[in-house]
Formats: structure tokens, sequence, C-alpha cells
């Protein structure tokens, strides 16, 4: 299986476990300009999170985990920022946002939180 088709299969298996979750999935491949996308954006009552997700068939190189570095960080923020400028019911003061990663490997899921300070 190519990379596109690996990436795509492990978002579908991301959607699907943030609902087995009881999260509602309100994007999926949000992508704001040049700036990037997110993969997931779900919320679950007053929390909402921008996930990354990353699809491995191996741990070269460290795995998933590794790969999210400060530029990706940038880019995740600038992209939330434009979803929820784009999506003004969200900005209550008492919603709670947060960056998380889900890898997806060989079937298996490992949900890293706040993967942003």
């Amino acid at each position: 299986m190519n990379t596109h088709k690996i990436g795509v299969s492990g978002e579908e298996a991301a959607a699907r476990f943030f609902e087995e979750h009881g999260f509602s999935i309100l994007a999926k491949n949000f992508r704001f300009g040049r700036a990037g996308e997110i993969d997931l954006v779900v919320q679950k009552d007053n929390l909402v999170i921008f996930v990354e997700v990353k699809s491995r068939n191996t741990d070269t190189y460290g795995g998933a985990i590794y790969a999210i570095g400060p530029s990706k960080k940038r880019k995740l923020k600038i992209v939330a920022d434009a979803f929820l400028r784009l999506n003004p019911t969200l900005n209550d003061k008492n919603m709670l946002f947060r960056f998380d990663l889900l890898a997806y490997n060989n079937g298996s899921f490992n949900w890293v939180q706040d993967i942003i300070r």
C-alpha cells in the first residue's frame, strides 16, 4: 500500500476511533490555504480537539510521534485559528481546546493528548 493510501486509511480509522469514544466529527481535512490542514476536528461536550493523524507501517525514524516538529506545530495553530474564526459558535469562554496526535500503526492506536502547550 502506498503512503497516500496508508494515510487515508489511518484518517478513516481515526474518525471511527473518536466516534466510538463519543466525539462528534466537526471537520475532516480542514485546509487553510498554504498554511496546511488539520486532519480531524472533533468535539465532545465543551472540549474541541484538533487532531493530527499519523499512520505508519514501521517505527523507522522514531515512529509517528516524532513527525510533529516545531514547524508542524506552528502550522497547526494557524489552521486551528482559521477554523475557529470560520466557526464563531465555538468561541465561547466555556469551551476547551486541545491539540492531540493519534498515531495509527497496523490496526492499533496511540493517542497522545495535548501535544502543543
